[in-house]
């Protein structure tokens, strides 16, 4: 029966879970839900929501290029700006939602096996789930809806193997003891982990994603009846297994032959996407067959502080000339200059500041870099002082605090020993300016950092007058 534990408030637990051990998780998760699921939505909104954490945006970036997303060869993507308009705003939730479960909860280390095996059946299940609504001609926005909610059907069981403590122990003890899973989860947690899932989900707030619907409940189903496989097995013949299959089948109106060789190309499917976000462990748990699915390059951890890269300098100022088609996609084009001067020219903290319709104003509007919202609410003028520094920014800068010219008030302002300015100019009207430094780790700035900051300042508004005023 396990080793005995304190009786578990599964409530307290979960909002224990969401208001300590993941508060981060579930801020981000909510704010990207919401990015998505209104007509105002922007890919501006996404773009900044994934770009505050770099371990993210690369996780995001090589699952975006992944192979079953359509994006390897020529069509390669550098900037998260750019594979938000490629890809579209549902697909790129789908994205940044695993890629935010495996970067947040994929670290387990006490019980990781129960970990990664957790993740291999969210992502089995979330793939599933939505090839099986794009069957039902669900419509694509429908279908995405399905993988999300499979995958976070999961995010309980998730954080409690990761933060459960000494009641994750005794659950783990109880199911390697040969219990039965429900059993075992009702009487040391009272609940099911299904349902403490949701409990979590109700604490950020979220529970209104979980519909239960058919497609998502079988794609669960499947993915649960095939965990545990081992390399030697023949998990897909097993009677359960079979038996969903049919189910799936007769709800598709098709063959179970065929049902049973799709479902198979999607277990691989996501084995390919759980590699691609570095859930390596996990896509080992997922059974595919077919043959094993082909790695990806071993990716070199992602460094602090990023060196300049004047082949992808090429590749982002390339991606600049397709992020916006009319002004008022000018936020995104924006997003991708900044992103391109942090991660291809290698400079810490990359702002955009603009003035206020008043013209009385001088206000950070975007930033991306290591305390970029610091340095955010640091770059703030009014009256006067914004006037000054319109005046004092008329041309790209090198500014250093041993000077006395007006531009200083920057390097005051952001606590930086020198940085990067230039003046955004539109039609002949000076609408604000680009910041850069590397204060956060105390580089410092070189000449070659600068004429890439210029080009980058450069190509911007030479877009911006090219496009489409309305």
């Amino acid at each position: 029966m396990g080793s005995p534990v304190e009786p578990l408030n599964h409530l307290q637990l979960a909002k224990h879970v969401a208001e300590q051990d993941l508060p981060a998780f579930g801020l981000s998760l909510r704010q990207l839900l919401q990015a998505t699921s209104s007509d105002s939505s922007s890919g501006q909104q996404v773009a900044d929501i994934v770009l505050r954490d770099p371990a993210l945006t690369s996780r995001v970036l090589r699952a975006a290029n992944a192979a079953h997303f359509g994006l390897s060869g020529g069509a390669r993507v550098v900037t998260v700006s750019r594979a938000v308009v490629v890809l579209g705003l549902n697909p790129i939730r789908s994205l940044c939602v695993s890629a935010l479960a495996v970067e947040s909860l994929g670290a387990g280390e006490r019980l990781n096996r129960r970990v990664q095996q957790t993740l291999g059946r969210a992502l089995h299940a979330a793939v599933q789930a939505r090839d099986i609504g794009l069957r039902l001609r669900l419509g694509k926005a429908a279908a995405e809806q399905c993988f999300v909610e499979a995958l976070l059907g999961h995010v309980g069981e998730l954080a409690f193997w990761c933060f459960g403590g000494a009641h994750a122990q005794a659950l783990d003890e109880a199911l390697r003891a040969g219990e039965d899973a429900l059993q075992a989860q009702q009487r040391i947690l009272g609940i099911s982990l299904q349902s403490f899932g949701r409990e979590l989900l109700r604490a950020w707030n979220l529970d209104s994603v979980l519909r239960e619907g058919r497609e998502v409940a079988l794609a669960g189903r499947l993915s649960q009846q095939l965990a545990g496989a081992d390399a030697t097995g023949q998990p897909w013949q097993r009677a359960a297994v079979t038996q969903t299959v049919k189910q799936i089948a007769t709800l598709l109106g098709q063959g179970e032959a065929e049902t049973l060789a799709r479902l198979q190309d999607n277990a691989g499917e996501a084995m390919g996407l759980a590699r691609a976000l570095g859930a390596l462990e996990a896509a080992d748990s997922i059974p595919a067959a077919g043959g094993p699915v082909a790695q990806p390059e071993p990716q070199a951890p992602q460094a602090a502080y990023t060196e300049p890269d004047p082949q992808q300098q090429l590749r982002v100022l390339s991606e600049m000339g397709q992020a916006a088609r009319s002004r008022k996609e000018l936020p995104l084009l924006f997003e991708t200059c900044l992103e391109g001067l942090h991660r291809s020219v290698g400079l810490d903290r990359c702002v955009l500041c603009l003035l206020n319709p008043a013209r009385n104003r001088l206000a950070a509007r975007m930033a991306i870099g290591p305390a970029s919202a610091v340095l955010r609410d640091s770059l703030q003028w009014e009256g006067d002082s914004a006037g000054e520094l319109q005046t004092g920014v008329d041309a790209p800068r090198w500014c250093k605090a041993t000077e006395t010219r007006r531009p200083s008030a920057l390097l005051a302002a952001s606590a930086a020993a020198e940085a990067f300015v230039a003046p955004l100019v539109v039609d002949g009207q000076w609408l604000g300016c680009f910041y850069a430094d590397c204060q956060p780790s105390a580089r410092e700035l070189g000449a070659g950092q600068f004429e890439s900051f210029q080009r980058f300042v450069w190509v911007t508004q030479l877009i911006v007058q090219s496009l489409a005023k309305s």
